[in-house]
């Protein structure tokens, strides 16, 4: 059988529609999940965030993520115990359902123990929004179990 340009054209049409189909179907299995559900409102918000950075960065002592035999503690900068209020991320970019988010309770040394029982093994982002004396600070930290 001679393959002749009918043959030619019905081969990549049909080569076209499956590479399409194909395409399809992965991007139904895709979890393309929002990091936030209010991303709108905290885009607009984003210069409050971009001065609490700021005033992290201005500290002489800033947050420090230490490794104890108990597991990750934050280590903030010295401040009498209940001076600090805030909340702490822990924030798995690969998994939405990996997220914990806690108040957060620092002792009279300026430590606050992370609760990671239960996270599976892997890499996590520590957000921590914190203020002290009214002032607000923000902070990122990386954190591998």
């Amino acid at each position: 059988m001679k393959l002749h340009w009918g043959h030619g054209i019905f081969l990549f049409y049909a080569f076209f529609v499956s590479t399409l189909v194909i395409v399809v179907v992965k991007s139904r299995n895709f979890d393309n999940s929002l990091v936030y559900e209010d991303y709108y409102a905290r885009d607009i918000n984003y210069q409050q965030e971009f001065d609490r950075r700021q005033n992290s960065r201005g500290l002489t002592e800033g947050l420090r993520l230490d490794h104890t035999a108990d597991g990750p503690a934050l280590q903030f900068p010295a401040a009498p115990a209940g001076a600090i209020e805030g909340s702490v991320l822990l924030y798995r970019p690969s998994s939405k359902t990996n997220d914990r988010r806690a108040a957060l309770a620092v002792a009279a040394d300026g430590r606050m123990p992370l609760n990671v029982a239960g996270l599976p093994l892997g890499r996590y982002r520590v957000i921590v929004e914190w203020k002290k004396a009214g002032v607000g600070y923000y902070d990122e930290l990386d954190l591998t179990l």
